[in-house]
């Protein structure tokens, strides 16, 4: 490569501003361009959308992001009373409200239901009487219609409205004096609407108590709001600034009401401190790593444009990856960029291989001519091994291949280009007469020739081999996201309030048409009722299915209501209502609209269309998506343990999906499995077929591919050895690892070439020397991250100082034996190119 690099460094030296324009112009388009990425913060962006059920679970569900205030008392020996937690929820709620007065953040609050809702879905109701009534309830209705049952339900009506203030109750009466309403209403309101306070009256709905219209757990301790944001949890701007006006005016109630405490949790608190945990993290893991470093080679070197020269083409590098995804789409993941840091470490590596071996030659034409095909070839095959996660479903690979591709080919380019015309001998700290005493003297250990080392490296190759087989792979996405204490405390303050310590998903039925998602819904009904028999389902909420039917489930009701109203059966209600009347000192004509109800000509209607329902509380239960989709919701609880078998019977329904994403990790153990395996075949021929191409010979390939090929079985070996698990981050580890033992294993060869053709070991020791301080740039970087709090961050510590002290060590003893030891055979020599003595 020295034909092409070497001759465009002899042109720009003559050319200087040709040279400053280039690198300033690329590098203000990159810059530029770069700035304006947007980083996608959803750790969700882990998992392959390979069905068309994915997708719908993946999609922007409003109540996946919805948000859950909590208000309790500060001292639980002294609670607070639900009438005060309810104006503590109205104050708090409505302070929100007025610090987003353009809805910028907040779409809606629910956090009460008054008594005009209740009244507007009963008279709804009433309008659509046979329409709610279940055939099965007519025993029961027949049964209110006897003369004693009549007779006793009229003396509790007489009470009813001679205690009635307001006339609500008594109209109510009046429009159901047989209490129908109660039938009607248990499974929505259980004790039906019979008491003079309907909010008092409601001691479940939907699993919530209800005092004054705000919604309670059940024991009334905790005072309950619903938030619906107006953005996405992946929108990191937005999620910040939210979080910081609920934090605000979280600690500005608590101080005005020092006997409250306000809690909050939901998806799109948990993806802000997700997100802001990776930045912390990066910004601290990365920072120390990069100072330490920096101390480290400046100690060695003594001198800052040293650093300088480092630096530069790794921010250079950095610019053009991220302009190039910009260009390419528009967005990358977070967690890629955070991982893709570890490759700034293998981009580093390749400027201090051009940069030590100036420290020795101090002369930059012979560096360009002795270091060129190297460093190329090293940058080729990384890639190479990078590419292979563009074939990967996952888009955090995809995103991850791509910044770590073009990182190093942007980095390597001005490594190449640029950095040559900048390089004066007092930047490397010239100290040709001392060197590195103890570095050398390291390196200059008989990795290749002792046979305590040889046999204990061949041992841990073969167990790698063997135990390979036996590593796991920790398919939970769950496990690589990350809460605060203050999230995890809201969440198990909900669950032990709300859902008695079990677990509570909800469910789905989903469909372009609504009467064929209420078809998919009765089914998933029935699925949850049979569960509930075998006791798998503890609870689960049935509002869906009492309010919302089928046009065609409707059209058999009113049939069957006017099957049951016969002319005989409605003579003899009258008879007897007025007879009961009279005993109570009633007017029966008091009692006239109901017969008027029962000889009405019912048609089905629809309660999503009619408006009855507000927005807030619909939106709990029914939501529309923009391209036309209606889902259908269901929340199922079940204990902990019974999650999978639970799951797995109701999904198994057609048109039915959890909303819980993170169940569908559950195929990636095989999803990830085919591609991963599909990724290092392609990567492996890949740079294979390069060092066939570079090498000219097959051998020498073979023996510089053999430390990529061994490292991946003694990786996963030592892994499964210690108990360690591959997950959907430290798996990408394993392309950095493919890619930086190639990278020693060329620049090892080319030194062990030069060696046996020549009798020089210099370029060995050079690129040894630079192998070290790389090596040490590594592991610095790598052995940080080890104490990032985010477990995704601190997941790939580890298992890279695993996979990178195996690839060096066999870079510096396998590979160099081998080669020795067919440098002995006539025929190797001869292909090698070797002269014969």
């Amino acid at each position: 490569m020295h034909r092409i690099f070497l001759p465009i460094y002899q042109y720009l030296r003559k050319h200087k501003g040709l040279r400053y324009t280039l690198l300033a112009g690329s590098f203000l388009i990159f810059l530029f361009f770069g700035l304006k990425i947007h980083l996608e913060e959803d750790v969700i962006k882990l998992l392959p959308r390979s069905s068309l059920r994915n997708e719908v679970a993946f999609s922007d569900i409003g109540l996946i992001d919805k948000v859950f205030i909590q208000i309790t008392s500060s001292d639980p020996e002294n609670p607070v009373d639900p009438e005060t937690l309810g104006m503590y929820i109205d104050e708090y709620t409505d302070a929100l409200l007025e610090r987003d007065t353009t809805g910028e953040y907040i779409t809606m609050i629910l956090r009460s239901i008054g008594i005009e809702t209740a009244l507007g879905a009963m008279d709804y109701g009433f309008e659509h009487l046979p329409s709610f009534i279940d055939t099965s309830c007519y025993p029961r209705m027949a049964a209110a219609l006897l003369p004693e049952a009549i007779e006793a339900q009229m003396a509790e009506n007489a009470v009813l409205m001679d205690e009635d203030m307001t006339g609500t109750t008594t109209q109510m009466v009046c429009t159901d004096p047989f209490n129908l309403r109660s039938i009607l209403l248990e499974g929505i309101l259980p004790g039906g609407l019979g008491g003079t306070d309907v909010d008092e009256a409601a001691e479940d709905a939907g699993g919530y108590a209800i005092v004054d219209g705000h919604f309670f757990c059940p024991d009334k301790t905790v005072a309950l709001a619903f938030l619906s944001p107006s953005f996405h949890q992946t929108n990191s701007g937005k999620g910040t600034r939210f979080n910081r006006i609920l934090t605000q005016e979280t600690q500005r109630f608590e101080k005005a009401h020092p006997d409250a405490r306000v809690l909050v949790h939901g998806t799109p608190l948990g993806g802000y401190s997700n997100a802001s945990t990776i930045k912390k993290d990066l910004a601290f893991t990365v920072g120390i790593s990069l100072l330490v470093i920096l101390l480290f080679l400046l100690f060695c070197f003594r001198s800052p444009n040293f650093i300088r020269h480092l630096l530069v083409p790794v921010i250079y590098g950095t610019a053009f990856a991220l302009a190039c995804i910009y260009w390419i789409k528009g967005f990358m993941s977070l967690m890629a960029l955070g991982c893709g840091a570890i490759v700034m470490g293998v981009a580093l590596s390749y400027c201090l291989h051009i940069l030590i071996h100036y420290y020795y030659v101090e002369d930059i034409e012979t560096v360009m001519r002795e270091e060129s095909t190297p460093v190329f070839l090293g940058c080729l095959t990384t890639v190479g091994a990078f590419l292979g996660l563009l074939f990967t479903e996952s888009e955090m690979l995809r995103d991850f291949g791509l910044f770590s591709t073009f990182l190093l080919v942007g980095n390597t380019l001005y490594a190449l280009i640029f950095l040559p015309h900048d390089i004066k001998p007092g930047h490397v700290g010239f100290r040709k007469s001392k060197g590195f005493p103890l570095i050398e003297r390291i390196n200059n250990l008989p990795w290749d020739r002792h046979p305590a080392i040889l046999v204990v490296m061949a041992a841990i190759v073969v167990a790698g081999i063997i135990m390979s087989p036996k590593v796991k792979f920790d398919a939970d996405l769950r496990n690589l996201n990350y809460e605060t204490e203050t999230l995890r405390e809201s969440q198990r303050l909900y669950s032990e309030k709300n859902e008695g310590g079990f677990k509570d998903l909800y469910f789905a039925s989903y469909d372009n048409d609504f009467d064929r998602a209420l078809t998919i819904n009765e089914a998933l009904t029935e699925r949850i009722d049979s569960l509930k028999e075998t006791g798998l389902v503890k609870r689960s909420t049935s509002l869906v299915s009492l309010l919302f039917q089928t046009t065609e489930r409707q059209q058999e009701r009113i049939d069957a209501w006017k099957a049951f109203w016969t002319p005989e059966r409605i003579t003899d209600a009258r008879r007897n209502l007025a007879a009961a009347a009279r005993k109570q000192h009633l007017d029966p004509g008091t009692f006239e609209a109901f017969f008027s109800l029962v000889g009405m000509d019912y048609q089905p209607g629809s309660l999503l269309e009619a408006g009855v329902l507000p927005e807030d509380l619909l939106s709990n239960y029914i939501e529309q998506q923009p391209e036309g989709r209606k889902l259908i919701f269901n929340s199922v609880a079940f204990e902990p343990q019974d999650t999978d078998p639970v799951t797995d019977r109701l999904v198994s329904l057609p048109g039915v999906i959890v909303l819980e994403p993170f169940y569908y990790c559950r195929d990636m153990v095989r999803v990830v499995h085919d591609d991963f395996s599909l990724t290092l075949l392609i990567s492996s021929l890949f740079v294979l077929i390069v060092l066939l191409i570079a090498f000219r010979n097959f051998w020498i390939a073979l023996i510089s591919f053999l430390p990529m090929f061994l490292s991946w079985y003694v990786l996963q070996g030592l892994m499964a050895i210690f108990g360690l698990e591959f997950n959907m981050i430290n798996i990408v580890i394993s392309t950095f690892i493919f890619g930086i033992g190639v990278d020693y294993s060329i620049f090892v060869m080319e030194g062990l070439l030069q060696e046996a053709r020549t009798g020089s070991t210099d370029r060995l020791e050079f690129h040894k020397v630079a192998i070290f301080f790389s090596a040490m740039v590594l592991v610095i970087t790598v052995a940080s991250l080890i104490f990032a709090v985010h477990p995704a961050i601190s997941s790939i510590g580890i298992i890279t100082l695993i996979g990178m002290a195996s690839t060096i060590l066999m870079a510096y003893s396998l590979e160099p034996f081998i080669f020795r030891k067919l440098c002995k055979v006539r025929y190797f020599r001869r292909s090698f190119g070797i002269k014969e003595d």
